[in-house]
């Protein structure tokens, strides 16, 4: 982890209530540990001490993963079979209906893979990222269109937003309410919202422990479980519309490998399979208990936002 990095004791970044007890103490990817507390006003689980806003820039290199373009992932073979057989549904993004040269923001578009996809099916897609890096790679790699920074932005103007997803980015922001307030405001009314983040309420954080994969301290600044994300959404002025998981067989596998090292059980030998892995995967998404957190949500209406004024009798 870089020396440059500063630290910082935190309230809880949601609701600003500095009443918090310890959750878990893990180690991070660099083996040092970690503490993550618990907000004892709205339940989110976050990590305390974390690391300043004007410093944790220092912990995404180059070599982030999320930052590796590969145009093997979007090539013409994968074109080909999606126009031929359709695209299967894989998140809660694919159950929003395109809407042609509708304008998509994906805000921490990371090397631009899935930019390129909504891309590919007809949306007027584009990507933001505040790491300059990776708007480079998502230029280079998928030809999209990709802007460094964050919400507000010169280039989002207010109610110019069909839709936008925040794939796996509120775990990795300081103030996740103000982000979200952000997106409203960019949205058109009955514009969509589509949120992903890892699930603490997961079966494979019960199972694992401080050997969960998705932990990925110290990035993930936030945890979130159903309840704690329904309620910032909401907070934040939209509604609600679905709250469903997703099961990741090579998630299980990193947590797996973590746990043989950190929290060995009997079980972790046999789960060591991909078809064992596979299995569990979906079992633990059919229970509502999978890895992944997935929400839809809407901006509401401009007539549900205005009450209309009433002249008395």
């Amino acid at each position: 982890m870089p020396d440059a990095v500063k630290w910082e004791p935190t309230a809880c970044p949601v609701c600003r209530c500095a009443d918090a007890g310890e959750f878990l103490r893990a180690p991070g990817d660099d083996g040092k540990e970690y503490r993550l507390a618990k907000c004892r006003a709205c339940e989110l689980v976050f990590l305390d001490p974390r690391p300043t806003e004007d410093t944790v820039g220092l912990l995404y290199t180059e070599d982030y993963p999320q930052y590796r373009g590969s145009k093997l992932k979007n090539g013409p073979l994968r074109r080909l079979r999606a126009k031929l057989f359709g695209h299967r549904e894989r998140s809660l993004a694919d159950r929003i209906p395109v809407v042609p040269g509708g304008a998509l923001l994906d805000y921490g578009c990371g090397a631009g893979h899935f930019v390129a996809q909504m891309r590919d099916r007809g949306w007027n897609a584009f990507g933001m990222d505040f790491s300059p890096h990776a708007v480079q790679s998502a230029k280079e790699s998928y030809g999209v269109r990709a802007v460094c920074g964050t919400l507000p932005h010169p280039d989002v103007p207010p109610n110019s937003l069909d839709a936008l997803t925040l794939r796996m980015v509120l775990e990795h922001v300081h103030d996740p309410a103000a982000l979200l307030r952000h997106a409203l405001v960019a949205l058109k009314p009955g514009g969509a919202l589509c949120v992903a983040v890892p699930n603490l309420a997961a079966w494979g954080f019960g199972a694992f422990g401080k050997a969960w994969f998705p932990l990925r301290l110290p990035w993930h600044l936030s945890h979130f479980t159903p309840d704690t994300l329904a309620r910032t959404v909401r907070a934040s002025g939209f509604e609600v519309e679905t709250v469903a998981t997703k099961g990741h067989t090579n998630w299980t596998g990193y947590s797996v490998r973590r746990a043989r090292e950190l929290n060995p059980k009997w079980w972790t030998p046999f789960a060591r399979v991909r078809l064992v892995r596979s299995a569990l995967s979906k079992w633990t998404e059919r229970r509502g208990a999978g890895d992944e957190l997935c929400l839809l949500a809407r901006k509401p209406l401009r007539a549900a936002l205005e009450v209309p004024m009433r002249r008395a009798a």
